[in-house]
């Protein structure tokens, strides 16, 4: 009578006998895939148009191809810059290339350093605007995030300076801003900037740098911001205005607008149905020797049982939120379409946990800033793949793609005078094919 599993003494775990005798196999094999994508981008002709000529002939890596080489780094999930010797010999990566060997760790910080000329870093600039432009160019509304985050030092960096810091307050930070298209989840704009500058410390140019970066779009193309209370001053209100750009701005609860809001009267506010109790109403008003001129307000006003929190408003119980807006929109539309914001906050998470924004190769800010530039590159090119290459159903993030469709076994053979890649079967790629290039 045959054992049951359960019976068998036999471990749980069965060790195989390993011999290491596999040559050009690979981890990454998705990365032919996505190389064939970008090809069709044209990003190793934008990359060369902007860098071939920057060294000399005699140099044996030109700076267009070590930049190609940090994209792949930052696809294939490099936390940081010195494991990269890890990557010196991954056989697909050199076959790409043609190379026996990529280049070496000192290689790219002395590339990553030259970025410290502004010219330099202006056509790195020059890049990320020409895949955003493309990709924004047949789009009939843009919904623009802006919001900043903070980035924790711990060395002696250039520009590294104290200022809020939530996680671990007292060290020295950068404070890059960003902003992000809802629509099309790329990151249209962004600035690298010392850590004590505040939330809205260049909004201005941010904002006028931001729009100018839109490409000319179809006839009656709508353009949306939404931003929190950090940015909410007469400057930034004015730049949207002037721009035709609708918005809508969370408010500061300063005690003047906060005492009006509490002190309108019962038929001011209108009910909305949902799952707590909520109330909304408009009115119009001007902050005092801050807004040149008066300006929509919209209020809600929601009440949870047993939240002590709200009785710091009132006594009856209620949680308020103030928003200014251009828009003539119901005021509970208003709230919706802020309430969606959110979602730039994944984007940011995604960007510090996936591609690693929060770690600085270097000393030099100039650098610095072009790492950043380079993981933000990164990050829209591998949006682009998601929903135009893949075509996924759903938004993944970089993480998730990373691990089901980029980190694929594969193996390099020759194959009729050429090298063939051959792919595990059971990846998830086989059942969304893609022209693939042979190498």
């Amino acid at each position: 009578m045959r054992r049951s599993y359960a019976a068998s003494a036999r471990p749980a775990t069965r060790i195989l006998t390993q011999v290491f005798d596999l040559p050009g196999a690979t981890s990454l094999g998705g990365l032919n895939q996505l190389a064939a994508f970008l090809q069709r981008l044209g990003i190793d002709r934008k990359l060369a148009d902007g860098f071939r000529a920057v060294k000399a002939e005699w140099h044996r890596w030109r700076l267009d191809r070590v930049l190609r080489i940090f994209l792949d780094a930052h696809f294939a999930g490099l936390e940081r810059l010195y494991p990269f010797e890890d990557l010196e010999t991954e056989p697909l990566l050199c076959a790409q290339h043609g190379v026996k060997r990529l280049p070496d760790v000192k290689t790219l910080y002395r590339d990553l350093r030259r970025f410290e000329d502004p010219a330099l870093f202006a056509r790195l600039r020059q890049v990320l605007d020409a895949v955003v432009a493309e990709a924004l160019a047949g789009q009939d509304r843009v919904v623009l995030e802006i919001d900043s985050t903070v980035e924790t030092l711990h060395g002696s960096q250039e520009g590294a300076a104290f200022g809020y810091n939530p996680h671990k307050p007292g060290r020295p930070s950068y404070h890059p801003l960003l902003a992000r298209d809802r629509i099309s989840d790329l990151v249209v704009h962004h600035t690298l900037r010392p850590g004590s500058a505040g939330p809205a410390t260049g909004i201005n140019a941010f904002l006028h740098q931001t729009l100018d970066r839109l490409p000319p779009g179809p006839k009656g193309r709508e353009v949306l911001a939404r931003l929190d209370a950090g940015f909410e001053y007469e400057e930034a209100l004015r730049v949207l205005e002037r721009r035709g750009v609708g918005y809508v701005m969370k408010m500061r609860a300063t005690p003047q607008v906060a005492s009006h809001a509490c002190s309108l009267p019962p038929q001011a506010w209108r009910w909305v149905p949902g799952e707590n109790e909520m109330q909304v109403a408009s009115f119009r008003w001007q902050r005092p020797k801050a807004w040149d001129q008066p300006r929509r307000v919209v209020v809600r006003r929601v009440r949870h049982a047993g939240d002590v929190q709200g009785h710091l408003w009132d006594e009856c119980g209620w949680s308020y939120s103030l928003f200014v807006t251009d828009r003539d929109w119901e005021p509970e539309d208003v709230a919706r379409f802020y309430d969606k914001r959110a979602d730039v906050e994944r984007t940011i998470c995604e960007a510090k946990h996936d591609l690693r924004i929060d770690h600085v190769p270097t000393s030099s800010f100039g650098a610095n800033a072009a790492d950043l530039a380079l993981k933000i590159l990164a990050r829209n090119l591998l949006v682009l793949y998601r929903d135009r290459g893949l075509k996924l159903p759903r938004r993944e993030r970089i993480m998730t793609m990373r691990r089901r469709y980029l980190c694929v076994a594969g193996r390099l053979v020759a194959h009729a005078g050429k090298l063939l890649l051959r792919l595990t079967a059971d990846s998830p790629l086989a059942h969304r094919p893609l022209a693939v290039r042979r190498l």
